[in-house]
């Protein structure tokens, strides 16, 4: 009965009008990302943007003060550098909205266009790409939801299950549970400024993990949709003289047309994707790095407490995969590319003239340039770029293991 409620709810999400990301535009939607003109709304979701801005802002001034304790630096950084990377993708897609609307746009266009056209190897194509997107979309969302129930939920755990806890905050020899690490200027310590700053901490964890989560979910299935156009692509490729029978020269001629225009089409949407996506990709490779690099510091160092330890973990993790995520989607986009041309010669090429032949050689060479996503002007995502993170953390990790030990 659950899981026929919720298939019910998602297949709401669905819009003809955006076959692939009907539910990623919606997610936009709910947290102000995507904007369609209602000038109170958008004002209002603006407004938020800006508060969320400041909140960050609180966030390393707070880190300012608390400059003389290391542990408590390197905890609360983690959350702040996430918060960084929030409000990154926020303030970019904001800047870049005329520019994603008309990539999104293109391909929901592109997407009827192939579905009216009923090719049954297109259309399959397309559902498993759909569905691969789907999967990833509501997947992530689930751990989002709960990793921002869990980071609301958790400080108070302990308020509520231990006596002791509660009689030493009520005596002041203990502060009341934070959420998160912010200035305010007042007093949070003591009600009623407490309260104020837990609704504060509400409001900004959640929209900074809605933001997160559709933003990502979106870039996702946009990598999802440029990776299944190219596997489209070849597919087109093999078939320009026909499969079993043989096709006329208008019709062969055709069919390279459509391979140009497809083609074209792909190199036109991966380049806007890469220039908008580009920029918050540098920030997000740029603290995935240094926070992956402090996480370890943190378990390197004796001070830290078994829960203190569990979140570094989790959160190393966390940073971990959704920089996998990125990394393996655009690995799969070059790979694909690199083999797309592969479609022109496993056709049936020997059936064609010399003149056909020559128009297929310059489809070939037009297919052979790889399609690559940049991280900023410095790195692009790929499979490589991801371990050699990983490879320069765990060397950042033994260097400082062994310094750490030399001075004991």
């Amino acid at each position: 009965m659950l899981l026929q409620k919720i298939i019910t709810i998602v297949k709401r999400l669905d819009d003809p009008k955006y076959p692939l990301l009907a539910p990623n535009v919606t997610g936009l939607y709910w947290f102000g990302l995507w904007q369609r003109g209602n000038k109170y709304r958008d004002a209002l979701f603006n407004f938020l943007h800006f508060c969320s801005l400041v909140f960050v802002i609180s966030e390393f001034v707070e880190l300012y003060f608390m400059r003389n304790d290391l542990m408590k630096v390197l905890f609360n950084i983690s959350v702040t550098a996430l918060s960084l990377v929030s409000i990154s993708k926020t303030v970019f897609f904001i800047s870049y909205l005329t520019y994603w609307k008309r990539l999104i746009e293109n391909i929901s266009r592109e997407e009827i266009s192939a579905l009216q056209s009923k090719d049954p190897k297109v259309v399959y194509l397309m559902e498993q790409y759909k569905n691969y997107s789907r999967v990833i979309t509501y997947l992530f969302w689930s751990v989002i939801l709960l990793t921002n129930v869990v980071t609301i939920v958790s400080p108070f755990l302990k308020l509520v299950t231990t006596a002791s806890y509660r009689e030493m905050i009520k005596n002041g020899t203990e502060p009341y549970p934070q959420i998160l690490s912010s200035w305010f200027p007042f007093d949070k310590t003591i009600l009623p400024g407490y309260l104020a700053a837990v609704a504060v901490h509400i409001t900004m964890t959640t929209q900074g993990a809605g933001v997160v989560a559709v933003y990502d979910t979106n870039a996702v299935a946009i990598m999802s949709f440029l990776k299944g156009q190219i596997q489209i692509l070849r597919w087109k490729c093999q078939i320009i003289f026909g499969e079993d029978r043989g096709v006329s020269n208008d019709d062969v001629l055709n069919n390279i047309k459509e391979c140009h225009r497809l083609h074209n089409f792909i190199i036109e949407q991966h380049k806007a994707f890469n220039s908008i996506i580009s920029p918050v990709m540098f920030m997000y490779v740029l603290v995935c790095s240094i926070m992956i690099c402090c996480s370890v510091v943190q378990l390197s160092l004796g001070e830290v407490t078994m829960s203190q330890m569990l979140w570094v973990i989790e959160y190393t993790i966390a940073l971990a995969v959704q920089l996998f995520l990125y990394c393996w989607h655009s690995n799969e986009i070059a790979y694909e590319s690199n083999a797309v041309d592969l479609g022109v010669y496993t056709s049936n090429w020997w059936r064609s003239d010399v003149r056909v032949r020559k128009q297929v050689l310059i489809l070939a060479g037009k297919l052979s340039s790889p399609f690559i996503l940049d991280a900023g002007p410095f790195a692009t995502f790929s499979m490589s770029t991801f371990i050699d993170i990983l490879k320069g953390s765990y060397s950042f990790y033994t260097l400082f293991t062994q310094m750490h030990e030399s001075k004991k």
